[in-house]
């Protein structure tokens, strides 16, 4: 029997039993059967409807390319370099020289007539394979397809052309890479881990059998998105797996504490488990990337040296001392703010408890408030949206504690509350010691949608960031951290032509990234205000 035939085998054993005890009926099993065998049969052509598309308005494959009057904003020194022309060749920047030189035979000349022409942005954590759900809908296979095309559609009509995928099913992700590379979607280069290097029972303390009873046919197309070792032998040969598959850098999962509700303490690695996986990472030349939401991971994160944190901690304010430590050992966070926003769910609370009432908290729930409620059909399917916010009346319907045990997964709001709280602190603190800060959004996790850079980018304005630091967090730290500086993160002769085009100075007015006018991918520009 092959393994695929004994996955299927094993969930079909699963679903007899569960159809037993009544917990399943025959029509229900038969809608879930046949929903399973359609996502199974067409994992990347099944959607309904047309998905949003952009033409490429000029490429440089065969021709130099010539942007004129462009206004290009230097993210390195904070100023704006007016009236210039940017020549590109074979996907490169070729030159760059003032006023409007002859363009040469053949070549495509595009006016910006002036706007603002900065780097193309990057997401440093975000999760391609993940569409955003509370819950897995069987029945809306489709949807979530449809979502998952869209999220590297969305990524890259915002500006995006960088995204480092922090976890992923990694059929999947190969699957979405092969659609951008054949031109059947739009889409930013992608940096990745494949899996999660995460022990059995650590974060994401999620059992997928838990989720569906057909977690493990669709993990058997889609991969698995965790490694899940429980030795030292299983732990080498994922990372070899991982590793085999592309990836470029390891992700950890370094916290004791769940984010969920109805869980507590969870699995972490051992000192061994750690030594290991930094000699493989050394070997290898591999950079190493921690999750972080409590005290205990980043001492454990600062102890080992990892390349960079991700997200905030929760449950405790850090020392000057631990911050330039920090500094010294040039570690790098992206803090993913935006997360803390939309996951501090204030609808757990009949009332918000007193230490959450501060000015900060109260103007991000208003932010928070104010989004949700939008139209958001252009960072979501909509369906999708409407099951996240019904999902938020179980915190107060069945209580954050019993929520697991129900099949609902949820994460605590008193974990987000608490980044909100701290977060601020820590962060200014890190940016003062010259700690090397990125900018991520997390998306993929419920809530929190692909396409998004800029709420966290406008996110750290309200924390503290100047727009010249803000931009340097989005482009060029995030390509030191990607370890990409020499091809992205700024507009400079040699460096691949991925760049975004604004109409007004993102350095005046953050909110300019909002809305990009173009985007340029290797030298192919593309009007993302008109889709086809």
């Amino acid at each position: 029997m092959t393994k695929q035939a004994e996955n299927t085998k094993g969930q079909c054993d699963i679903v007899e039993k569960k159809n037993k005890t009544g917990l399943m009926n025959r029509r229900q099993l038969l809608k879930a059967g046949v929903a399973t065998g359609l996502y199974c049969a067409f994992p990347c052509s099944a959607e309904s409807g047309a998905l949003p598309g952009y033409n490429a308005m000029a490429a440089s494959e065969n021709k130099a390319l010539y942007l004129v009057h462009c206004n290009i904003i230097d993210v390195v020194q904070g100023v704006v370099h007016l009236d210039k022309t940017v020549v590109i060749r074979q996907g490169t920047i070729d030159a760059i020289t003032d006023g409007l030189p002859a363009p040469e035979q053949g070549a495509v000349v595009l006016d910006l007539k002036n706007q603002y022409l900065m780097p193309g942005m990057i997401d440093a954590h975000c999760h391609a394979t993940l569409t955003g759900e509370s819950q897995l809908n069987v029945f809306g296979v489709f949807t979530t397809l449809r979502q998952f095309k869209r999220n590297f559609i969305q990524q890259f009509a915002h500006g995006v052309t960088t995204i480092r995928d922090m976890g992923a099913m990694p059929k999947l992700l190969q699957d979405g890479l092969t659609m951008i590379a054949k031109g059947d979607i739009v889409g930013p280069r992608v940096v990745y881990c494949n899996a999660f290097t995460n022990i059995h029972g650590g974060h994401p303390d999620i059992d997928p059998a838990d989720v569906s009873i057909f977690s493990g046919i669709a993990m058997a197309f889609a991969g698995n998105p965790c490694l899940w070792f429980k030795d030292i032998r299983e732990l080498e040969k994922g990372m070899e797996q991982n590793s085999a598959g592309g990836a470029s850098f390891i992700k950890l999962t370094m916290d004791n504490k769940s984010v969920m509700c109805g869980l507590s303490d969870i699995t972490v690695y051992s000192d061994e488990h750690l030594r290991v996986i930094m000699k493989f990472a050394r070997e290898h030349h591999l950079p190493t990337a921690g999750h972080v939401h409590t005290k205990f991971g980043f001492d454990r994160a600062l102890r080992y040296g990892l390349n960079s944190m991700e997200h905030s901690i929760a449950d405790a304010g850090l020392s000057d001392e631990e911050v330039l430590e920090m500094a010294r050992k040039r570690i790098a966070i992206v803090p993913t703010m935006i997360v803390a926003q939309m996951l501090a769910a204030e609808e757990a609370y009949g009332a918000l408890p007193p230490q959450y009432r501060t000015d900060f908290i109260a103007n991000e729930m208003a932010i928070r408030r104010q989004y949700l409620n939008s139209q958001l059909s252009d960072d979501i399917e909509p369906s999708i949206h409407q099951a996240n916010m019904a999902s938020l009346e179980n915190y107060q319907k069945y209580g954050c504690e019993n929520l697991y045990s129900k099949g609902l997964f949820l994460p605590r709001p008193e974990t987000y509350f608490n980044i909100l709280l701290k977060g601020p602190g820590n962060l200014l603190k890190m940016k003062q010691a010259g700690v090397l800060i990125g900018c991520g959004t997390d998306s993929g996790v419920p809530f929190v949608y692909h396409g998004t850079l800029w709420r966290e980018m406008e996110m750290l304005a309200r924390v503290g960031f100047s727009n010249k630091e803000i931009l340097q967090c989005a482009t060029i730290n995030n390509a030191r951290i990607l370890q990409m500086a020499d091809k992205i993160g700024t507009i400079e002769k040699g460096k691949f032509a991925d760049m975004v085009v604004l109409k007004e100075n993102p350095l005046k007015k953050i909110e300019a990234c909002r809305s990009p006018q173009r985007v340029i991918k290797d030298g192919r520009v593309y009007d993302v205000t008109v889709k086809t």
